[in-house]
């Protein structure tokens, strides 16, 4: 109940020689009547419980008086924090003509996905006969990875192809997969994946802004994606189609058609790319103020407890900072008799 705290660790009493332990490590305790022992260094009345207690409160009253009469700082909301969906999406922002490469390079992307895997060409000459064992089938229909073999029509004696039966894998022992035939296969992949990718790229000009490197960038996968597709073309020069002394061919057939589609396509989207950059409009940027504006409510934020630091340089708040430190140690500090409690 008196103004000793527990980490006094010895002090010396006024007219006493023996050091008295008090809280810290000691284990010693100080006597009951320790605070009518120790006056005040120029008066004579012991600090009692009620004066500690006020002394606190008085304390407790100076803080709120010096925080009320801190500064008030009114700073919009905006700049203390981000303010969410700050990215708008515009309508058509690049006009029309920005559709118009997304559109040519759906096209191409969805006209090279309607291939089933064994309509790529179709095969004819002797090598149709070492495939199937059958010396009447006249011909296949092959792809890059399997074939399918038709079927002779009872009543108009025809060989047609029935498109609801599955494909059939090769028979590497009859079917050499060369070189060709394995570039071919990664191009034609390569250029799905340029072309696919360039394409929804696109469409993200319809909603977005994009900077003229951006919009280059979309042609450069385009480009890429028409470079993939014209080599896939390679996989006619495999020996499947050139065997049996020349008497093996390959022909186009459907799905080689739609990848010539899918090339032009592609080539007409860059083109469109590389040929103009379309500007975003002003009426697109206006839209776009507008609902920033709208979504801007002004607000304030009160900043209390602080002492315009922020505006000083960082010697002036280190030299603030210390001038506190050394205001509220002093603060801190009473005298007793000889000593300085702190």
């Amino acid at each position: 109940g008196s103004v000793y705290r527990p980490f006094l660790e010895t002090m010396t009493l006024p007219g006493s020689e023996t050091p008295h332990s008090y809280g810290g490590n000691s284990s010693s305790t100080p006597p009951a009547n320790a605070a009518s022992e120790i006056n005040i260094e120029n008066g004579s009345e012991p600090i009692s419980d009620n004066d500690n207690m006020t002394h606190q409160q008085e304390q407790g009253a100076t803080r709120q008086s010096d925080a009320a009469s801190d500064p008030v700082f009114h700073i919009p909301a905006a700049s203390v924090e981000r303010r969410p969906g700050t990215v708008k999406c515009l309508f058509l922002p690049h006009g029309l003509y920005a559709v118009m490469p997304a559109l040519f390079s759906t096209f191409a992307w969805l006209s090279s996905l309607t291939q089933d895997g064994c309509d790529y060409a179709r095969l004819t000459g002797p090598i149709v006969t070492e495939i199937t064992n059958d010396p009447n089938v006249p011909f296949l229909d092959v792809g890059f990875n399997q074939y399918r073999v038709p079927e002779l029509d009872s009543v108009t004696g025809q060989w047609l192809v029935d498109y609801r039966l599955p494909c059939e894998d090769y028979d590497e022992d009859f079917v050499n997969m060369d070189g060709y035939w394995r570039v071919s296969k990664g191009t034609a992949f390569l250029s799905l994946v340029f072309g696919g990718g360039g394409a929804l790229f696109l469409w993200f000009s319809s909603c977005f802004v994009f900077s003229r490197g951006t919009w280059r960038w979309a042609g450069y996968e385009l480009l890429a994606a028409t470079i993939f597709q014209a080599l896939s073309f390679l996989w006619f020069l495999t020996s499947m189609c050139h065997g049996s002394h020349g008497m093996d061919s390959c022909y186009l057939y459907y799905g080689s058609k739609t990848d010539i589609l899918a090339a032009s396509f592609w080539g007409v989207s860059v083109l469109l790319i590389f040929g103009r950059y379309p500007k975003a409009t002003n009426k697109a940027f206006e839209r776009s103020n507008r609902r920033v504006e709208e979504a801007d409510v002004p607000a304030e934020v009160e900043m209390t407890g602080q002492t315009g630091d922020d505006e000083l340089p960082l010697e002036g708040r280190v030299a603030n900072e210390a001038t506190r430190t050394t205001e509220g140690d002093a603060a801190a500090r009473i005298h007793v008799g000889d000593h300085e409690i702190i």
